[in-house]
């Protein structure tokens, strides 16, 4: 009865406040007050959680009191999600198809997703994967639904969208940088889901199962999200600027970044604020791209030795060294990420500078044809945590970055390779042999070696055998194996690298065909194998 009287009185409150705000000419107001919605908002709540209980069969809450107007506290923090197991809900061995299985549901107040698997003899894994195939379903669901409500947020709350440096308070576009990120608030949003129920039909031998998700949850993680992500933005860049103004260089990227990382998840609504305090407000979607720009440019990398000489396979026997400045001063803790420009190879991969500016890094192994090309920038993985947000500050900021930086020519002495691999395939010598031809174009286009007619003069040898046989019916079809026994030899340092002995089968509509098909197969896995060593 609470519930009913809940809803009745929202129902009734709704019509009577439109009423007062368009229905007299002369003395009635010409909308409702920010309270007076923020009123109804709670009312709203108050009835989608009395209908919440009542489904759950627990008692329905007392309503909320509306109070005074007062000054806006902090959005209250999230509670941890309890994910409910498959397990908690129930399976009724002789249950009927239940109709969600043949018609989408009417469940007013939540989104659905309907999932199902066919049996794979796991039934663990069966249920897997009907509650992933659910998932899927609902996410796609979600992504409309989610982008119409944040479009809605923003019509309520006047805000203007951003792309690039234009400012417009078209809403319904959706081609802002920034609101790319919905996908990945739907992924997070995912964790709650509650699994409403599932069914077994032991005839097909399939396994189905229905999810659900509040619509009152997610606007509410929608506000709360855009609430916290505008207060995050400010922060964080009033904590950059400053950090800039006193030449703490590390700080002003990590602050600059993380506030990027907030206007994401603003979904491309504009933040103006006073950052320099001269009384009028900047948008900082694009200051904070104008400040990473001009830092960027600023900094000063000098190389006491940008001209290096290494062996191919080998490494640079003094490090790779740096030294960054800032308006004439050493930049301190700045981390740095050297990495292959051209060529490939192993170095030593994320640094930070001294009190000196100064920052230095090993080459272990160095790979390439002719010359390498190294650089050093900025590190965005040591300064923005997670897999995902540096992939998008990487992506953002990447031009800025690589356009100031410091570099390193190394000129690359040549590593010259032997290969003797002699094939016979069902006892009859192959002559041009495929294994031989594959290693050495695999190995010269991914570590640039050079090949010698013979062995002598050659830094490394690879030889061995490969013989055909052991033929069987395979379907419609023969199937051969081929033995391959490789050894690689380093005769620069006389020591072997690895002897390893291989099965590789192959099929053909005659022993024949189905041999060389074997031999075919074996020279890619081999040089692939040999590129893994060396590097």
């Amino acid at each position: 009865m609470k519930r009913l009287a809940t809803m009745v009185a929202l129902g009734l409150l709704v019509p009577t406040l439109w009423t007062m705000a368009c229905g007299g000419a002369k003395a009635q107001k010409k909308g409702p007050s920010k309270q007076e919605v923020r009123d109804i908002r709670a009312r709203s709540g108050d009835a989608f959680r009395d209908l919440e209980a009542a489904e759950r069969g627990e008692p329905t809450p007392a309503p909320r009191v509306v109070e005074e107007p007062r000054p806006a506290a902090e959005p209250e923090a999230v509670k941890p999600y309890k994910p409910k197991p498959v397990e908690a809900v129930k399976v009724n061995p002789a249950r009927t198809a239940p109709s969600w299985t043949n018609a989408q549901p009417k469940m007013p107040g939540y989104y659905l997703g309907i999932g199902v698997s066919t049996s794979h003899g796991n039934e663990e894994d069966d249920w897997a994967r009907a509650r992933n195939a659910a998932y899927v379903e609902l996410a796609s669901t979600l992504k409309v639904h989610i982008n119409s409500t944040i479009k809605d947020y923003f019509k309520e709350n006047n805000m203007k969208m951003y792309k690039g440096d234009n400012i417009t308070k078209d809403v319904s576009r959706t081609d802002s940088s920034y609101g790319t990120d919905t996908s990945f608030f739907v992924d997070t949003t995912l964790e709650g889901v509650e699994i409403h129920d599932r069914w077994k039909d032991r005839g097909q031998n399939k396994y189905w199962m229905l999810v659900r998700l509040s619509k009152a949850e997610i606007a509410r993680r929608i506000r709360e999200r855009l609430e916290k992500a505008r207060k995050k933005a400010v922060d964080y860049v009033k904590a950059a600027y400053q950090a800039q103004q006193a030449g703490q260089v590390t700080a002003a990227f990590k602050g600059y970044f993380n506030s990027y990382l907030a206007l994401r998840e603003y979904f491309g609504g504009v933040v103006e604020y006073d950052l320099n305090g001269d009384g009028r407000s900047q948008v900082l979607n694009h200051e904070i791209e104008r400040a990473v720009h001009r830092l960027s440019a600023d900094l000063k990398w000098t190389v006491p030795e940008p001209k290096r000489a290494a062996v191919i396979g080998s490494g640079i026997k003094e490090p790779l060294t740096v030294v960054v400045a800032y308006q004439g001063q050493p930049v301190k803790g700045l981390p740095i990420a050297f990495a292959f420009q051209r060529g490939t190879g192993s170095v030593e991969e994320l640094v930070s500078t001294g009190a000196d500016g100064q920052a230095s890094a090993q080459v272990v192994k160095i790979f390439g044809e002719k010359k390498a090309i190294l650089g050093a920038r900025v590190s965005v993985a040591s300064l923005v945590s997670g897999r995902h947000e540096v992939a998008v500050v990487s992506a953002k900021f990447k031009k800025d970055l690589d356009r100031n930086t410091g570099k390193f020519f190394v000129e690359l002495e040549e590593l010259s390779v032997y290969v003797n691999i002699s094939e016979e395939n069902l006892g009859e010598t192959v002559s041009p042999g495929t294994i031989a031809a594959d290693i050495k174009e695999r190995l010269h286009k991914e570590l640039g070696v050079v090949f010698t007619k013979s062995i002598s003069g050659a830094d490394m040898e690879i030889k061995g055998t490969a013989q055909t046989g052991s033929c069987t019916d395979f379907v419609q079809q023969r199937m051969c194996t081929a033995r391959v026994n490789v050894t690689v030899t380093d005769r620069l340092h006389n020591r072997q690298l690895f002897a390893k002995k291989y099965k590789v089968k192959g099929n053909g509509d005659s022993d024949e065909e189905a041999g060389l098909r074997a031999l075919g197969k074996a020279g890619p896995k081999i040089a692939k194998k040999i590129i893994k060593l060396m590097k």
